[in-house]
């Protein structure tokens, strides 16, 4: 059957999204636009995906735990995690590498964790715009240890993307907008499944079920959706 997914969705948790983006929001407009798989991939934690993958039980809706990590390469890479668990064991890992500059409380930075009522409980307190001090070597590394799918992130954009370094046999899949494909003839990327996904910072941008954001997969399951990505 065939799926229709938003796998790069950013939460009150990312420095850059709007307030609006809480989870229960966040799902509840998947619903509206139909989408049947979702992860929220905020950047560099991974703090709100317990309430998220809670939230999830009450949708028909495929939560499939991310982050969006901001790379010392100087480009941004999606990793998702077969479960909640091993996402939160990676993100310990990440408390290695993130910058310890705090917030600053006085701009309109919320970097919000929610209950699953959407009410704020803490902040997260280090400024999470900061670029990670990880490599993409040392992130290899790291993830040996998970089931997990590595994507470069939006690799049609002039800042932030990893095109330099492909092709790169550890990377699962590409992610970019549907009217740049022509890059990936041009760069010789056809072996690389590839995902159309929104990178929405505000409620109304998450993906629509459209023919461009669509998977075929054997059953809605975490099992099915791995096994295509990383076996064609």
């Amino acid at each position: 059957m065939k799926y229709a997914y938003d796998l790069h969705v950013h939460s009150i948790l990312s420095p850059d999204a709007d307030v609006l983006m809480t989870p229960n929001n966040i799902f509840n407009m998947a619903m509206l636009k139909k989408i049947d798989i979702l992860a929220i991939t905020d950047h560099n934690s991974m703090a709100q995906l317990p309430i998220c993958a809670e939230i999830a039980q009450s949708y028909d809706i495929l939560f499939v735990p991310g982050v969006e990590l901001s790379l010392a390469d100087q480009f941004h890479v999606l990793v998702y995690f077969k479960t909640l668990h091993d996402a939160q064991l990676f993100d310990q890992i990440l408390n290695r590498y993130r910058s310890m500059k705090l917030i600053d409380k006085k701009n309109d930075m919320v970097q919000g964790i929610t209950d699953i009522y959407d009410n704020i409980q803490s902040q997260f307190p280090y400024d999470l715009s900061e670029d990670l001090s990880l490599s993409l070597y040392e992130l290899k590394k790291h993830l040996c240890a998970f089931h997990h799918l590595l994507v470069f992130a939006h690799i049609d954009r002039k800042k932030s993307s990893g095109l330099s370094c492909l092709p790169d046999p550890d990377v699962d899949a590409l992610e970019l907008r549907p009217d740049h494909l022509s890059l990936i003839e041009h760069h010789q990327l056809k072996t690389y499944p590839i995902f159309h996904n929104s990178d929405a910072h505000e409620i109304t941008m998450i993906n629509e079920r459209t023919e461009h954001n669509m998977i075929e997969l054997n059953g809605l399951s975490i099992q099915s959706f791995f096994e295509v990505i990383k076996h064609g």
